[in-house]
């Protein structure tokens, strides 16, 4: 199956002569030891390198200023669903459009027939500008005055400010590239040059095997380096399901905290009414959003942590830690919102608990008091309910009881009383006032 590889990396002064060789099979590369080539290809060489690679990037090795480069290199997967033809005119396109007659390269097709073939982009990174120079002077510093005097100027394409957005524009062109290919031969396969966690996919990805792990494993022997990658990818595997499962373990835990923490404030906002209601309301619903947004937050920056490799203790603990905080930050928050409510509102408080609410949001000292003991909603019902029926029995016993339109009556009346605390209004203008609202509404 086609899969997607795409390294730009430099080659530091000394390595370029070796490494042509490398790429071309040549000096002590041998094909019988390597393996060999498939479709190569060198361009824009001078005259004095008598088209070699080797010889013109060993002259760059010798003359490029000591903190320099010899040469850049593209190393590219191409999909083993291709002929050999499709492959070469696939590398040929890349490097028309990326190096074109700009620079001097050479490139080769390793492991044509193998299960991983793939292709090393070698370069200059010196602009060629038509002047023909001699090696030493080739890799001298440009003279921007004179340019005959100076050697080639140098590339900055990918060492300037903008180098990683070149980078990361190489690796989205080269994947489209692939898939044109891939289209054109009618392959359904296609790449994704986007890391396995932006494409949503959850599995480790694989690493570079390398030459000497491949060429052992291709004469039927056993590398020791592989068996050791393979013990440790187990490893971390069986170490990324015990931090999902504390992960798991802490996000419940967060969860039910954060429901408990809404519950209260939906308590707190339906038992404040009148224009006190639209003071306390937006706050404790941007308060709410809040919360919600951070929980959320949270858990994505979990599943990006999951998705990476290399998981193990530390990162667990640092996960448990984070949740305790978090935890802690909730009931700060919440506690403030109380201290903020007893503030604004402490006549509004003192009437309710002179009401006698038991388990009431707005009875907060007593629900402070409490803590993890507080009663249910069902619970709390369930005592009101025994309540009243205690004392309507009561009421029975003593011969006082009331008509079903007498206790409305005298709840409506009850309600007025202290509907009317703390104001300067009486109960019967409480009254009128609400009869001349209703009137108003029936008109």
């Amino acid at each position: 199956m086609a899969h997607y590889h795409c390294h730009v990396r430099p080659g530091p002064k000394g390595s370029g002569a070796e490494h042509a060789q490398y790429i071309e099979r040549g000096g002590r590369f041998t094909p019988e030891k390597y393996g060999e080539i498939g479709e190569h290809e060198r361009g824009n060489l001078p005259a004095w390198a008598k088209g070699s690679a080797a010889r013109f990037f060993a002259a760059a090795d010798e003359h490029e200023r000591a903190n320099g480069n010899s040469y850049r290199e593209f190393e590219l997967a191409l999909p083993v669903e291709l002929s050999d033809a499709e492959r070469g005119r696939l590398v040929r396109e890349f490097v028309t459009e990326q190096i074109g007659d700009r620079h001097a390269y050479a490139w080769a097709i390793h492991e044509p027939k193998g299960h991983n073939p793939h292709v090393h982009v070698m370069y200059s990174e010196r602009l060629r500008d038509g002047i023909e120079r001699g090696p030493e002077q080739y890799f001298k510093r440009a003279n921007g005055k004179q340019p005959e005097r100076g050697g080639h100027r140098k590339s900055d394409r990918f060492t300037g400010r903008e180098g990683p957005e070149a980078v990361e524009a190489v690796r989205a062109r080269w994947a489209e590239m692939q898939n044109q290919a891939l289209e054109r031969a009618g392959v359904a396969a296609r790449v994704d040059h986007r890391s396995l966690a932006a494409q949503g996919i959850e599995r480790e990805a694989m690493r570079h095997r390398g030459p000497a792990v491949s060429g052992i494993e291709a004469r039927g022997e056993v590398s020791e380096v592989a068996a050791r990658r393979e013990a440790e990818r187990l490893e971390r595997v069986q170490g990324r399901a015990v931090v999902e499962a504390e992960v798991r373990v802490v996000t419940r835990q967060e969860l039910a905290l954060e429901r408990v923490a809404v519950r209260e404030r939906r308590e707190l906002a339906a038992e404040v009414t009148g224009p006190e209601r639209e003071l306390v309301l937006p706050r404790v619903e941007a308060d709410r959003r809040e919360q919600l947004g951070r929980a959320q937050a949270m858990a994505e920056r979990r599943v990006d942590r999951r998705q990476g490799p290399g998981i193990g203790g530390q990162l667990k603990e640092k996960l448990l830690s984070q949740a305790r905080r978090l935890r802690a930050r909730i009931g700060a928050q919440l506690t403030r919102v109380k201290a903020w409510v007893r503030e604004r509102f402490p006549d509004s408080l003192e009437r309710a608990k002179g009401l006698g609410r038991s388990g009431s949001a707005l009875n907060l000292e007593e629900g402070l008091a409490k803590g993890p003991e507080r009663l249910s909603v069902a619970e709390q019902q369930r005592q009101g309910r025994e309540k009243w029926l205690a004392m309507r029995e009561a009421a029975k016993a003593q011969g006082t009881a009331l008509t079903p339109e007498q206790q409305r009556a005298q709840g409506r009346e009850e309600w007025l009383k202290q509907r009317a605390l703390g104001s300067e209004r009486t109960p019967e203008s409480v009254a009128n006032k609400d009869k001349e609202r209703d009137s108003g509404l029936e008109r």
